[in-house]
């Protein structure tokens, strides 16, 4: 793997030779990409060599749209500007399944006034005039334009993209929101306010290294930025925070780097280990996963569905290295963290794993965590090993143990899962089957002849 390290040993010549090298095997894709990113360095050195540059905005024009656009914010976070609403209850999906929809009228001209502030922010970008790009871009982002009417809830600036209200990418918005505001912050609050906006759902895929192709300047101390921020992440909990951690990392000190925070923080972003893994089978580096799943599965809370999915990794370079005692362990361990029917079918895969694991199987479900399983979105790498009744009464039937299946079928507490059109001939068949005189009564022919039995006698 290739770091910041190796690449400093190397003299201009060298790099110039290598960058040359690496561009013919690049994609036409990959080319077109590598060659926005030159060209992106191009105006940031032809902007950076000529501080003296004429601003294109005067400062007069400036305060004077700073000063129409302050009298917009205020009107809008005041509800002089407000939008006009409907709601009513979707039935399009049937009737027991109504969606309420919410429609917005901009009949005072508000999109208008949002899009002009967006365009003349990335005009002050361009101008780099970041204090008043700034406050239009921390404004946006926290806005809420009221409906006239009280039952409907504000929008915010998702809600007015979604409905056609303001026409911005937010993708590109968000990229300059953080460039802008690591151009503002001091050094040491950079890492910190960054992070801070990835609460909104705007930021949760992007990559922290395109910010800093996001304006005309080259970002400055991004030394000290990088640090901080991998500080930062490793504390915050989260899939997102895992991944950003995992680029940021990925970026600094290259795949043994990751494989080393996976070691230290694996407490907080267990995930790390299976990134590492992903990584070096790229390159089919199947003795470093398997190593790295050894050391992954000795580490992380058995309880942990991550863990299984880790194993499960490992097990799949154990049976290309044709190791077949580490792949069986893999895939014990794999039913362990995440004990599902399919990954206790694999212990039967084979007669040796089967008697060698597959018996132990009802045993570990003795300490089976119960209830029903609760999924994080933000944060599934600490999900855990929840098992919920049904599943473990399918596993009793699957380990061989009838007797605990055949107390469970007894009696159901639940419905019957009769559908509507069945309950009614069912019923009667079951009142049918129940009588017991020779001869029919009135009131039993009438029943047959209900479900369509008239010639009973």
């Amino acid at each position: 793997m290739i770091t910041r390290e190796k690449l400093k040993k190397l003299n201009k010549e060298n790099l110039i030779e290598l960058i040359l090298e690496m561009s013919e095997l690049l994609t036409e894709n990959q080319n077109r990409k590598y060659n926005q990113i030159v060209a992106g360095y191009l105006t940031d050195q032809s902007v950076n060599s000529h501080d003296g540059v004429q601003a294109r905005m005067s400062d007069e024009f400036v305060s004077e749209k700073m000063a129409q656009i302050k009298i917009w914010i205020q009107q809008i976070d005041e509800g002089e500007l407000y939008l006009n609403a409907d709601e009513y209850e979707d039935y399009s999906s049937g009737y027991w399944d109504s969606d309420l929809i919410t429609e917005y009228y901009d009949e005072q001209g508000i999109g208008d006034k949002i899009n002009t502030m967006l365009r003349f922010a990335k005009d002050c970008v361009d101008d780099r005039k970041y204090q008043e790009a700034s406050l239009i871009y921390e404004w946006i982002w926290e806005m809420e334009v009221f409906a006239e009417e009280e039952y409907v809830d504000p929008a915010d600036l998702e809600v007015l993209v979604e409905k056609e209200i303001v026409t911005v990418d937010l993708k590109q918005l968000a990229l300059l929101t953080l460039y802008v505001d690591y151009q503002v912050r001091e050094p040491e609050e950079r890492a910190e306010d960054i992070y801070l906006y990835f609460s909104h759902y705007a930021f949760h895929d992007l990559h922290i290294e395109d910010m800093f192709h996001a304006g005309r300047e080259n970002l400055t101390e991004t030394e000290q930025f990088w640090n901080d921020w991998i500080s930062l992440l490793k504390t915050k909990s989260g899939d997102t925070e895992s991944r950003l951690l995992k680029e940021a990392v990925l970026y600094r000190e290259g795949i043994e780097g990751l494989v080393k925070m996976a070691n230290d923080n694996y407490k907080v972003h267990p995930s790390l280990y299976l990134e590492a893994m992903n990584e070096y089978d790229k390159n089919y580096g199947y003795s470093q996963i398997e190593k790295i799943g050894e050391n992954a599965i000795e580490k992380i809370d058995s309880k942990l569905i991550i863990r299984s999915k880790i194993a499960l990794k490992a097990a799949c370079a154990s049976s290309y290295l044709n190791h077949t005692e580490k792949l069986m362990l893999f895939c014990w361990e794999s039913f362990r963290s995440d004990s599902t029917v399919r990954n206790l079918l694999r212990l039967f895969a084979t007669r040796e794993m089967a008697e060698q694991y597959g018996i132990r199987a009802e045993k570990a479900l003795a300490s089976r965590i119960k209830g029903n399983p609760v999924t994080s979105i933000r944060n599934s790498e600490l999900n855990q090993n929840i098992i919920n009744n049904y599943t473990y009464n399918e596993l009793n039937f699957y380990t061989g143990n009838f007797k605990a299946v055949k107390a469970v079928s007894k009696n159901p507490s639940g419905s019957l899962g009769w559908s509507n059109c069945f309950v009614g001939e069912g019923i009667c068949l079951f009142l049918l089957y129940l009588f017991e005189d020779a001869v029919p009564s009135k009131a039993a022919k009438a029943v047959a002849n209900s479900i369509g039995f008239s010639g009973l006698q």
